[in-house]
């Protein structure tokens, strides 16, 4: 290759090296003011009277048997 061509590479290879290094210490700066904060996020407890002791047993779906179909396989 001769230099004409390796400059201008060269070139795109910087801006793209200084862009990934730009996009990780925005992302490390913003990190650190988001978890500088006292903000319960990630702290919650549930108590008792919130959490079911047991799930709700599943109410199976009863599909009609007769009569004519509403909306004709439109969601096929």
């Amino acid at each position: 290759m001769s230099e004409g061509h390796i400059r201008p590479l060269l070139l795109a290879v910087l801006l793209a090296c200084a862009a990934a290094a730009a996009a990780v210490a925005l992302n490390l700066l913003l990190l650190g003011r988001a978890s500088a904060g006292n903000d319960p996020v990630g702290q919650l407890r549930p108590t008792l009277a919130t959490v079911p002791a047991q799930p709700a047993a599943h109410v199976p779906t009863i599909r009609p048997t007769h009569g004519a179909i509403e909306n004709k396989g439109e969601d096929d």
